[in-house]
């Protein structure tokens, strides 16, 4: 029985179902129906028509794609300008909604006489839902760049600024607020509003209080757009000169109008970016105001409050104004709140305050180091930018206030700054470089400088340098160059934590500002270890053998010349010279042959070739000398690490350099009269006569000849009984090394020489009798010195002993140390040329041309 009766039922209902069409009552799916309707000629129709489409529109937005899919508006536009009012209204009406969807703007403005006749209406029309929907029409159709250019065009910005200032309507002032403010977006249309004789400040201004809350926003947005325009002289001054910001401030000090207090506050904060504006804003009285507001507003207003006055620290007119009324010490206290909202802002104010030392000053008589370093140390404070602010504020009290650095670096507020570091993993970057500011702007002090030497802090800088960001490399090069500066301990630190290491490393980074610190580094740190050490990584051949960094890095060539200064064995093997102002140290050593890159002597020790070498120092344990002895252990500190050991302890003791030495101190008198000493009691000295030299005499040409055949006759004898060939030396080396059991030999074994071992013996002689001289290797056999003397005066007295500047004096000689030994031979002369041979390319340590080039 149940099956009959519903179907039944079924029948009765599709009796009552309406199947007719009523085209005024819109669907979906009969909506194409009603688009054709539109192209009727009666009145009613048409008014019937737009009407339902209005209401059809206003249902949901997806009826409005439908009917724009259908391109209703192509049918609406027509009766914009109809001769019934009614059927006006709805088309605008209409036209309203669907210029809302993304593309509905677009198809309006593919003809600018659509917008030029909706425009005219705000001109002619007075109606006010004419009035009201061709305004809401045109603030969408200048939501796109085409329709301001359009409505520029139309000349009609009179009108619109007239409507927005009296029209009675509400939604009329609101659309043209929103249509000025869519041509302020655009940086042309906007200079055409600006310029206007109908712009004025007044009755924007007077919007921005009005009892509607869409017409406060939308004024206040206008607002803020104007006075963002920094580089509009004329808005800015005129502003100035308007009541603005005192209308702002009674905004915010009106509970009825709380609702748009954080949109005034974003206007003021925008308003105080430049110097003057920030200057007007203190003379009016406002910061007074803000800071009241400040302790009575709402916990949610706080942040926006303050960030108004943290946005004046950033000029120096903000900076003063804000010192003048107490707010810097405001900063310092909000960084105690229990507010997190209120720490990024205050941090900042602090960081920014402390740019005038008179409110650096006065915050650092606060606990503010402590609350900083508090932030620091919370891990359940934010990164961004709470704590990075903090950080910031930190840095910058560190740079300018002794009593600053002095309160950071003590134990419990320099961990909670190393900890950034130390815990790298757990910290942005940006932290990370912040910290090292921190170091950097410590170095300013002496006492905070030296809180920093200690190896624990040398390690965690060589950790920093390995980490893969080229700025805070950079920065901790400078950290580590300052650090080396200071004192001669962080360079013994630097070597014993494996700093030479990390620089290698890091050269081969090729990023020029980052090789540029690193170099930088090296001129700061190097020693005779850490050249040592360079020498052993292969970092010293890899700087000689990068020909193009040696030319884009600037301090490339400045840092080789550094090690080289510190190992002159080093430069003389890759530059094939040691210039006059170049000295041989103790441990001075010279490959025989040469191969392809140098090493130390460690690293030699399995060599089949000779090593000549120059200790002066006797075998066994370093003795205390005296000041006046003429060689000198190398040594700059009074331990010696274990390189240095290593460097002496495979020399023999070469007793016949002593005598030489002594020997020639007998026949050239002390040469102290011309020097300056530095007594120090207990310690190894280091003389370099040279160097303390101010002046020389024109004996020096009497000494450079007599040393030469001092040398001749200790390599061969002055009647040359010896055969010093080629072959004869090198069986005379050969005895030598069988004897010694080692390929490592001292100058004053060889009592057979060649040129190189005669020119090597005179330079290390010349070096401790204050005689300038140069050495130069042509081949691997052969070398010669020249010398820089006086010259006299041949009308002159003989015994006259005339002086001179020492940093004068340039190379002039070429002394013979084979033919006729002593002679003194002028630098360009036909003599000099046969001593010194071919003009070839240097003799180094590097791979040899298959060609070679003479100059003959």
């Amino acid at each position: 029985m149940a099956k009959p009766l519903q179907k039944e039922r079924e029948n009765r209902s599709a009796e009552k179902k309406d199947l007719s069409f009523h085209p005024y009552n819109i669907t979906p799916e009969s909506a194409h129906t009603s688009i054709l309707l539109l192209e009727s000629a009666e009145s009613e129709i048409l008014c019937q028509t737009l009407r339902a489409i209005t209401k059809f529109a206003a249902q949901e937005m997806q009826n409005r794609y439908v009917l724009f899919n259908l391109n209703a508006i192509k049918y609406i536009l027509p009766h914009v300008e109809h001769s019934e009012l009614n059927i006006r209204r709805f088309a605008l009406k209409a036209l309203a909604q669907l210029c809302q969807l993304p593309r509905g703007p677009e198809q309006v403005l593919d003809n600018s006489q659509n917008l030029r006749k909706i425009a005219f209406m705000l001109v002619k029309v007075e109606d006010v839902f004419v009035l009201e929907f061709a305004s809401l029409v045109l603030s969408e159709l200048t939501r796109e760049p085409l329709g301001c250019e359009q409505l520029v065009s139309a000349n009609i910005l009179n009108s619109l600024c007239n409507r927005m200032k009296n029209s009675l309507d509400p939604d009329v002032q609101k659309n043209c607020l929103q249509t000025l403010s869519n041509l302020l977006e655009d940086p042309i249309c906007a200079s055409e509003v600006t310029k206007n004789q109908q712009f004025s400040w007044p009755s924007l201004l007077a919007l921005m209080q009005s009892k509607y809350l869409a017409i406060q926003h939308a004024a206040l947005k206008t607002v803020d757009q104007l006075i963002c325009r920094y580089k509009d002289q004329n808005v800015q001054k005129t502003f100035r000169a308007s009541t603005g910001v005192l209308d702002l401030c009674d905004i915010l000090e009106s509970y009825e109008f709380r609702d748009v207090h954080t949109q005034v506050l974003g206007v003021l904060r925008n308003y105080v970016e430049t110097e003057e504006n920030a200057s007007h804003l203190y003379q009016s009285g406002c910061i007074l105001r803000l800071l009241a507001y400040l302790e009575m507003a709402l916990p949610a207003m706080k942040p926006h409050c303050l960030a108004v006055l943290t946005k004046m620290s950033f000029t120096a007119n903000g900076r003063d104004a804000l010192f003048q009324t107490g707010t810097d010490l405001v900063f310092c206290h909000q960084l105690l709140s229990s507010n997190g909202e209120l720490l990024a802002d205050a941090a900042m104010g602090v960081a920014n305050m402390t740019k005038l030392l008179p409110a650096a000053v006065r915050m650092s008589d606060t606990n503010i180091i402590e609350a900083l370093c508090a932030i620091l140390g919370d891990d359940a404070a934010v990164w961004f930018y709470i704590r990075i602010n903090a950080l910031r504020a930190l840095a910058e009290l560190c740079l300018i206030i002794p009593k600053a650095a002095f309160s950071v670096i003590e134990p419990k507020t320099f961990g909670a700054l190393r900890n950034i570091n130390k815990k790298f993993k757990d910290t942005p970057i940006e932290a990370q470089r912040l910290a090292v500011q921190c170091y950097l702007n410590l170095q300013s002090y002496h006492v905070s400088t030296k809180a920093m030497l200690n190896g624990d802090f040398m390690a965690e800088l060589l950790n920093i340098l390995q980490r893969i960001d080229i700025r805070l490399k950079i920065m901790t090069c400078g950290v580590l160059s300052g650090l080396m500066n200071e004192d001669d301990i962080a360079k013994d630190l630097f070597t014993s934590k494996q700093g030479e290491q990390v620089v290698s490393e890091n050269l081969h980074v090729e990023h020029i500002g980052l090789r540029t610190a690193l170099c930088q580094l090296i001129c700061a740190s190097v020693t005779e270890d850490g050249a040592d050490a360079y020498l052993e990584l292969g970092t010293l051949h890899y700087m000689v053998e990068d020909k193009q960094a040696r030319y884009v890095v600037s301090a490339w060539e400045p840092a080789l010349e550094t090690i080289f200064r510190y190992h002159p064995s080093a430069k003389f093997a890759y530059t094939g010279r040691l210039d006059i102002n170049d000295f041989t140290q103790e441990g001075f050593y010279v490959q025989k042959r040469l191969g392809s890159s140098f090493h130390t002597l460690k690293q030699l020790a399995d060599s089949r070739d000779a090593i000549y070498t120059v200790m002066f120092m006797p075998g066994g344990e370093n003795e205390p000398l005296d000041i006046r002895t003429p060689y000198y252990p190398s040594e700059s500190r009074l331990t010696m690490t274990p390189s240095s050991k290593l460097r002496f302890s495979v020399f023999p003791d070469d007793s016949n350099l002593r005598t030489y030495l002594l020997r020639l101190r007998i026949w050239f008198g002390d040469p102290a009269k011309s020097l300056h000493y530095f007594e120090i009691e207990d310690a190894h000295y280091e003389v370099r006569y040279r160097e303390k030299c101010e002046e020389v005499s024109t004996s020096l040409k009497g000494r450079a000849r007599l040393l030469g055949e001092f040398v001749a006759e200790q390599m061969s004898g002055v009647s040359q009984d010896r055969d010093c060939s080629m072959p004869s030396v090198n069986l005379h080396i050969a005895d030598i090394m069988n004897e010694l059991k080692s390929c490592v030999i001292g100058l004053g074994f060889i009592r057979c020489g060649g040129p190189l071992e005669r020119a090597l013996l005179y330079k290390v002689l010349a070096d401790r009798v204050g005689l300038p001289c140069a050495l130069y290797r042509g081949t691997s056999a052969h070398a010669w010195c020249e010398v820089a003397v006086p010259e006299i005066d041949p009308n002159g007295p003989l015994d006259k002993d005339e002086r001179f500047p020492a940093g004068l004096l340039r190379a002039n000689y070429v002394v013979d140390l084979m033919e006729n030994p002593g002679r003194l031979l002028p630098l360009s002369s036909p003599e000099a040329m046969s001593v010194c041979g071919a003009k070839c390319t240097p003799y180094t340590a590097r791979a040899l041309d298959p060609v070679c080039k003479c100059e003959h």
